[in-house]
């Protein structure tokens, strides 16, 4: 009852900042769309559509049978739990968590690999870390390798312990043909916008939280900088570099925001992660623990190079 009354107010909140704000929060909404249309969606929709047919063809079953003698070395999935594993760590948030749920909705790997594979590879994608985060944003190239590190051995440490718990089995592919037609295609097509829509929506929304923040509370902008990147990422980030916060504060607090993927996009992952039956208090709270041990191993790379 209390956690409704708290989205309640929330949304309350929204709208009476949309209401006695409207210029700020239609700006905040602009800033939103105009990120998803020019980011997110050029990048993620290809994606999402190429691995829903990948998944709904079972051509997924001819990739795995080569990748995973290779990748059963570093964490051990199931056969078909390889291709979640590598689509996270490729292609990125969300996409980590919709093609662990996918699988799990086609029977491919159990719930509880799902569970695991869709909290510890639904990281933002190495392309947006080198890319947009420590090249365009924090022109830190020279960081890249160790944001990498710091980024993704935590989520992969922690996958590997639990997933060898539950001593999965080295099973052989199915022998279900595959199948590719229009219908498919169709299929692929439209689910992948429906997810992209969706995430443009949570976008929008969080964007005017954010700027709700910082019009309200103008008298500690360090609590308005942590709170915007602990909603939504990007924002977070671009804050950063206008701050006044030194070279060693601003590497590891982007990790951390980066590491952590923002409330907007623990929203968008139960969204899109329709299926995924995992609880969403170990989701939070293992990519806390996941953004604390980045920014830490951030922070202390930073003094070392």
């Amino acid at each position: 009852m209390k956690k409704n009354y708290f989205i309640l107010i929330l949304l309350l909140m929204i709208i009476l900042f949309i209401l006695t704000h409207p210029a700020a929060s239609m700006a905040a909404a602009a800033n939103g769309l105009l990120l998803w249309y020019e980011q997110l969606l050029p990048a993620l929709l290809p994606l999402a559509i190429l691995s829903n047919l990948m998944v709904y063809s079972n051509y997924m079953q001819i990739v795995t049978k080569y990748l995973y003698p290779l990748t059963r070395h570093i964490i051990p999935t199931s056969r078909e739990g390889c291709f979640a594993f590598l689509g996270g760590m490729l292609f990125g948030f969300p996409m980590g968590s919709k093609i662990s749920a996918d699988l799990v909705n086609r029977g491919n790997i159990s719930t509880k690999e799902g569970e695991i594979l869709g909290i510890c590879f639904n990281q933002l994608s190495p392309v947006f870390v080198s890319g947009y985060l420590l090249t365009s944003i924090l022109e830190m190239p020279e960081l890249i390798l160790p944001g990498y590190a710091a980024l993704y051995l935590p989520p992969l440490l922690y996958a590997r312990f639990h997933l060898k718990k539950l001593r999965l089995k080295d099973t052989k592919n199915s022998a279900s043909d595959s199948l590719f037609n229009f219908r498919i295609i169709d299929a692929g097509i439209m689910n992948g916008f429906e997810a992209l829509t969706k995430l443009g929506g949570y976008i929008i929304l969080f964007s005017i939280f954010a700027a709700l923040l910082h019009t309200w509370n103008t008298k500690a902008p360090l609590i308005n900088l942590i709170c915007t990147g602990l909603v939504e990422v990007t924002t977070g980030v671009s804050c950063l570099k206008t701050s006044a916060l030194p070279r060693e504060f601003i590497y590891p607090l982007a990790l951390f925001f980066t590491s952590f993927g923002g409330l907007c996009g623990f929203a968008q992952t139960c969204s899109i992660a329709d299926g995924l039956s995992f609880s969403r208090l170990r989701y939070l709270s293992c990519r806390l623990c996941f953004a604390i041990i980045s920014s830490v191993l951030g922070y202390l790379l930073c003094l070392l190079l």
